[in-house]
């Protein structure tokens, strides 16, 4: 009798210790991964696949968009990141770093709502426990102070099932790369262009007065800074822009030394 009241306590002491080391584990996971697992090269390709398992599909569509001009990166500026996903489920979490070539991680990042830096030297971005209910995390990231050449962002998000363990879960990475800006503002020639229709519901045509070459440039941002588009444009293009969500965008012309905004609204 005495013999079995004792294992009984023994199960029970065994179960209430159980409870913290679970709840660590699941608070350690869903408050964000601190270890190298962006994708990128420098994190030896490593994901939240390492922890995160599992087949399944939930759609996910990770997407990382940036407010650096199609001109490039000016050293030692701050610039908007911000990564978004679209999936069948609620629950997200994702880590991202920038990488020069051979993986050297460059510039500095700067937390916003729902992220956090994940060490001392500020070269990657996580979501925090309460950012892991958002669908898009949106942060700073300062440029080195030297040209550093073509630079990318790498992220990995995960999708995951609320099964409160890392089982069951989609992970999917993505990237996109800027280049180092060979020519400040000042160096710019003002381009004269404009933007019909202007409201547009489909899509939106660029005259310019100015010639402009084959070979410009064209980007959307909207009103938060955020990059939403960049395509090469030749004369007088019509640009598709069906998708976007009703509100008020900025388009920036880039062709040789000259420089063009003008803005118009979608509905």
């Amino acid at each position: 009798m005495q013999l079995s009241i004792m294992k009984n306590n023994y199960k029970f002491y065994a179960f209430l210790l159980a409870i913290p080391v679970a709840a660590f584990m699941f608070l350690g996971y869903s408050s964000g991964q601190t270890a190298p697992y962006s994708g990128s090269p420098g994190d030896n390709g490593n994901t939240c696949a390492v922890c995160h398992s599992g087949s399944a599909n939930y759609n996910a569509i990770p997407t990382i968009t940036t407010n650096i001009p199609v001109t490039g990166y000016e050293v030692n500026h701050t610039y908007t990141i911000t990564v978004s996903v679209t999936s069948n489920v609620t629950r997200h979490g994702f880590q991202l770093t920038a990488e020069k070539t051979g993986g050297i991680k460059v510039g500095e990042f700067t937390a916003g709502t729902g992220s956090q830096v994940t060490n001392s030297t500020h070269h990657a971005v996580t979501h925090t426990y309460a950012g892991n209910s958002q669908t898009a995390w949106s942060f700073s990231w300062t440029a080195p102070a030297t040209n550093e050449g073509e630079i990318t962002f790498y992220a990995a998000v995960n999708a995951t099932n609320s099964n409160n363990s890392d089982s069951g879960d989609q992970v999917v990475t993505t990237n996109v790369s800027v280049s180092h800006s060979t020519v400040g503002l000042a160096d710019f020639n003002t381009l004269k262009f404009e933007i019909y229709p202007n409201p547009t519901v489909d899509f939106i045509q660029i005259y310019a007065s100015d010639t402009y070459e084959k070979n410009a440039h064209l980007s959307i941002s909207n009103t938060q800074g955020q990059l939403i588009l960049k395509q090469s444009l030749d004369s007088n293009t019509r640009v598709d822009v069906s998708e976007l969500s009703s509100g008020v965008y900025f388009v920036q012309l880039v062709s040789g030394n000259k420089l063009g905004t003008a803005k118009f609204i979608k509905e």
